[in-house]
């Protein structure tokens, strides 16, 4: 509670409390300007069923089916399969993200949007999302990974032998341009304004503590004189011994 009560004191000081205030300001512009701009832009996309259904024509002896329409959650489980071979080193560096790189990319069922994580789980989504330091990387990484997605959409399909009238395509449902996120700039700021608070504030702390511990030790007030004088031993400790009159030197 003391150190909190000091801190307070400290605050309500003028002499503290604008250079406090000054540095903290200062602090916190620096964290705003210091943090790169960032750009999002994003895809959502459902896989849907061709318009002829999964098979070629069911009316042959034989009837020539799309497997990746034989599962029992079919989509899903395809989206499923796209999400998992999308989300790979290999995958992200053919779009050109890299690792450590000023891009990051998120491919999932789209559990990482609020808004589509009530359908997300219902439906054969795919959801990509792009953030970037500028908004044509963002747009042409969004790109590029809509085409891999679809192009291996179509090599998976040709892998097993299903017809290409029965082939499931992945469409658009939602694309949003790059948009700023000031999100990385605000955070900047807020640790530049809490850094001024902490430092000031303790600097502030450490200067008062410094100086109550260097200041010399008071003596405490001087005792009053006894009004009613000194006693007899104090009479006779302030005039010393007194000598003894001799009378006719004897």
């Amino acid at each position: 509670m003391e150190f909190w009560k000091t801190i307070l004191g400290l605050a309500r000081q003028k002499l503290i409390a604008v250079p406090v205030a000054v540095l903290t300001v200062a602090l916190a512009s620096t964290g705003y300007l210091l943090m790169p701009e960032r750009y999002v832009t994003s895809a959502s996309m459902v896989l849907v069923t061709p318009s002829g259904g999964g098979s070629i024509d069911g009316t042959k002896p034989v009837a020539q089916t799309n497997p990746l329409l034989q599962f029992t959650d079919d989509l899903r489980t395809t989206a499923s399969i796209l999400i998992l071979a999308m989300n790979t080193s290999d995958v992200f560096a053919s779009v050109g993200v890299t690792e450590d790189g000023p891009t990051d990319l998120t491919i999932d069922d789209g559990r990482s949007n609020p808004t589509l994580l009530g359908v997300g789980t219902t439906g054969p989504f795919i959801y990509v999302q792009v953030e970037s330091d500028s908004p044509g990387t963002a747009a042409k990484v969004l790109a590029a990974t809509q085409e891999r997605l679809r192009q291996e959409l179509e090599d998976r399909q040709n892998e097993l032998k299903a017809h290409p009238i029965t082939f499931v395509q992945a469409e658009d449902v939602v694309r949003l341009a790059p948009e700023a996120d000031g999100s990385a700039k605000l955070q900047g700021a807020v640790g530049g304004l809490l850094l001024g608070l902490v430092a000031g504030l303790g600097a502030a702390y450490a200067v008062v503590r410094r100086g109550l511990f260097l200041r010399a030790p008071d003596p405490g007030p001087v005792p009053a004189p006894d009004p009613e004088g000194p006693g007899p031993s104090e009479d006779l400790d302030e005039t010393g011994p007194i000598d003894v009159a001799r009378l006719n030197g004897r």
